[in-house]
């Protein structure tokens, strides 16, 4: 979300095959639900798919009222609507884990299927943030730090919540609205 050269410019974009039908089957429509126009999504560059609108009303809202910045979000937080209202704080955390994060596997043992909940973003603040309120909810949560160097990128906060009860947890508390997590979710039997 930016102003470029005057025009207000709003983007969003997930993974092009892991997301695309979250995107079409929920996103777009609660575009259209909250903000009455109904984006186009499309397959965009690097591997994404989303829409990009020009709308300075919806990019106004987005920055002066809900106190999202503009430009690079690598120094963002939870906005303060947000952050102390634990019903929007777990709605922000599902739309966050849908588009950001995911549900991953790994083999235990060699032989057991072990699931976790895996988040990352560029902002230590926000990532801080989650942390907190997520271990003030009762989840096991393991966060730490990736270097640049080690990241081939620049540098990162990772989160995971591990394990099938805390899975189940998450489930019940915040929910998932990806049809990539939902499926995921009924493999593992959750």
């Amino acid at each position: 979300m930016n102003i470029y050269n005057g025009v207000s410019c709003y983007t969003l974009a997930c993974h092009h095959i892991d997301d695309r039908e979250y995107i079409d089957s929920f996103v777009v429509p609660l575009f259209k639900r909250v903000y009455g126009i109904l984006p186009k999504a499309r397959n965009r560059s690097k591997g994404a798919y989303g829409f990009r609108i020009h709308n300075s009303k919806i990019v106004d809202f987005k920055n002066k009222q809900l106190c999202l910045p503009l430009g690079k979000k690598s120094l963002i937080e939870v906005p303060e609507s947000i952050r102390y209202c634990p019903r929007l704080f777990k709605a922000f955390l599902r739309g966050f884990v849908d588009t950001d994060g995911g549900i991953n596997t790994f083999l235990a043992n060699k032989k057991d299927v072990y699931p976790r909940i895996e988040l990352s973003n560029v902002s230590y603040d926000l990532m801080l943030q989650v942390y907190v309120f997520l271990k003030e909810l009762g989840f096991r949560v393991a966060f730490w730090n990736v270097d640049a160097n080690v990241a081939n990128w620049r540098a990162y906060s990772r989160m995971s919540i591990n394990g099938f009860e805390m899975l189940a947890k998450w489930k019940k508390e915040i929910g998932f609205h990806n049809p990539k997590n939902i499926r995921k979710l009924k493999e593992l039997g959750i």
